[in-house]
């Protein structure tokens, strides 16, 4: 009898990797692209939806997100990663929360709130606070086994870089005068080095 070949993580984490950058790519593409008609500085990145172009490859980058969190829970379980069920909800609302970001357009104008929009509004938090949140929770079950110390030491600074961009997109949402699409955009860019972080973490601990 053959014995039974095992799947490896490494591909899949090196998928997410992938998947993640060519998102965030995407996202810095628009910001460039778009900046005559979308502010970087004050307006959210969901805003490229409403221009022609923007929205297919908006739907694209948070497609490519909800692809690399699939992909990153597959090799996760290969790689027999230490979690507790808090981390599994957490990543799920996160999932949860792209796609509420996909499926409903946000608000064309804050003076004029739609349905749509405000669901919109509750996804995008939903999705910055829940990754940091299940990275943190993470690092700390990571600290008890030496095999994931160092991937635990990399995922916390991850994590309060994820907290602490997420609460200063939020507090802009209250403040006027703070950069809010600015901040939105350096908040994403925490949640893909989080994304980075765990992903490379499963590869090394497989070698």
């Amino acid at each position: 009898m053959t014995p039974r070949s095992t799947l490896s993580p490494t591909p899949l984490a090196t998928l997410t990797l992938v998947m993640a950058a060519v998102a965030q790519a995407i996202i810095a593409g628009l910001t460039l692209g778009f900046a005559g008609h979308v502010s970087p500085w004050r307006d959210p990145v969901s805003d490229y939806a409403w221009h022609r172009g923007g929205r297919l490859l908006f739907a694209v980058a948070v497609v490519l997100l909800l692809a690399a969190a699939a992909a990153l829970a597959v090799a996760a379980h290969l790689a027999a990663l230490p979690r507790t069920p808090l981390v599994s909800s957490l990543f799920l609302l996160w999932t949860a929360g792209l796609l509420v970001v996909l499926l409903f357009r946000s608000n064309l104008s804050t003076a004029d709130p739609t349905a749509s929009g405000e669901i919109h509004r509750a996804g995008g938090a939903v999705l910055f606070a829940s990754l940091p949140l299940a990275a943190w929770t993470l690092s700390t079950r990571l600290r008890t086994d030496t095999r994931w110390l160092v991937a635990a030491a990399t995922l916390r600074r991850g994590a309060v870089a994820g907290v602490v961009t997420a609460a200063a997109f939020g507090l802009a949402q209250l403040v006027g005068w703070l950069p809010a699409g600015l901040l939105e955009r350096v908040a994403l860019l925490a949640e893909f080095l989080i994304i980075a972080t765990m992903a490379t973490a499963l590869r090394r601990a497989v070698r």
